[in-house]
């Protein structure tokens, strides 16, 4: 097994492989994508909302009430740009981060700049005569007050703007998953390809034919089943290999498979037709694209109570044109394990010019819908 990954080293080196990870999409990302135009709007409107609000509670600045709402509500929108240019920046980079660290350090990013804006904006009150000097006495109370009321502010807007995005992320891997497996029901060239080959197995080897069919109808059952959303591994195994069987019927030697399975137990359990949709992207973006076909290789083991699971297959020597699409189920897959194990689980990717690995690893012995 030339190219059998060992999961012990993924393992080890997980923290490494920055640069062998997909790109992962805004939409399956855990921190929200503030660079987008409906965010920035929503909190443009959010300050100007609070502009109004304080305006009307605190003490009069000046003796017009719109005087004052302008310049409370030129400091609140300047800091709101400023901030939601700050994280649009900084999201790639708190998307590397556990989502408690992340939040910690939006939370400080927004500080720091609630802290800026309000020293700068004393130094041109200062500048322009507003104010005798850039350290009145109000210096400390000032910065005291702006960052107690932001600090309240940014953590219930985190908390709101990161739980929509989350549940959004819920709604979209459900719709994900849901697609990815009606694709898979209603794929034509391998239903219609699975049966004319058994068709033609009727007369020269009926028995094939018959166990063709039995996979086929055993396959079709597990994919109709849309009440399960975790099942044993060991289930998960045997609708593989089942699909593994059909597709050997149509690809014939162009077609191999090296399993290495270790200590999985009864109890252990996967989001169901994971293990399938890896296996079809090996076949489709890999095998099928090489006129000799290849090995797929397949390893499953739990360690730390964790499950490894690993897919690898050849890569066709010419450009593929459907990286994307194949980008995109890898993405869904992600999603849905975020959806069962939280931060517990992950997907990362290894290739080369010659080869294209998909290691997974997510709790083996609890998760669910959250």
């Amino acid at each position: 097994m030339q190219h059998l990954v060992n999961l012990h080293d993924v393992v080890q080196t997980e923290q490494s492989q920055s640069k062998d990870l997909i790109q992962i999409s805004p939409e399956a990302a855990f921190f929200p994508n503030f660079c987008k135009g409906e965010m920035v709007l929503n909190i443009v409107v959010l300050a100007e909302f609070l502009a109004i609000i304080f305006t009307v509670v605190t003490p009069a600045i000046t003796n017009s009430i719109l005087h004052d709402l302008f310049l409370i509500s030129l400091f609140l929108q300047w800091i709101a740009v400023m901030s939601v240019g700050a994280l649009c920046l900084a999201g790639p980079h708190l998307n590397r981060l556990s989502e408690r660290r992340a939040l910690l350090a939006a939370f400080a990013i927004l500080l720091c700049i609630t802290w800026l804006v309000g020293e700068l904006s004393v130094w041109l009150l200062a500048a322009f005569g507003y104010i005798s000097s850039a350290r009145p006495e109000w210096h400390p109370y000032f910065h005291a007050q702006n960052l107690i009321v932001s600090g309240i502010i940014n953590a219930l807007a985190l908390r709101y703007f990161v739980a929509r995005h989350q549940l959004r992320q819920k709604t979209q891997a459900a719709e994900r998953a849901r697609s990815a497996v009606l694709k898979l029901r209603i794929r034509p060239h391998f239903l219609f390809n699975s049966m004319n080959i058994i068709a033609s197995l009727t007369q020269r080897a009926p028995a094939r034919a018959e166990s063709a069919i039995e996979d086929m109808a055993d396959l079709f059952r597990m994919m109709l089943d849309e009440s399960k959303d975790l099942i044993p591994v060991q289930n998960e195994m045997q609708i593989a290999r089942k699909y593994l069987k059909l597709e050997k019927l149509r690809l014939e030697n162009r077609l191999n498979t090296n399993w290495s399975v270790h200590g999985i137990s009864r109890q252990a359990k996967t989001p169901a037709l994971m293990l399938q949709l890896l296996l079809e992207n090996a076949i489709h973006y890999g095998i099928e694209q090489l006129t000799e076909g290849g090995n797929i290789d397949i390893s499953l083991h739990i360690e730390n109570e964790d499950l490894l699971v690993a897919v690898g297959s050849p890569m066709p020597q010419a450009p593929w044109d459907k990286d994307q699409e194949r980008e995109a189920v890898l993405d869904n897959i992600r999603l849905r394990l975020r959806e069962h194990y939280g931060e517990k689980a992950n997907l990362t990717i290894q290739h080369d010019p010659q080869y294209f690995s998909v290691q997974i690893k997510h709790p083996a012995f609890e998760g669910g819908i959250k």
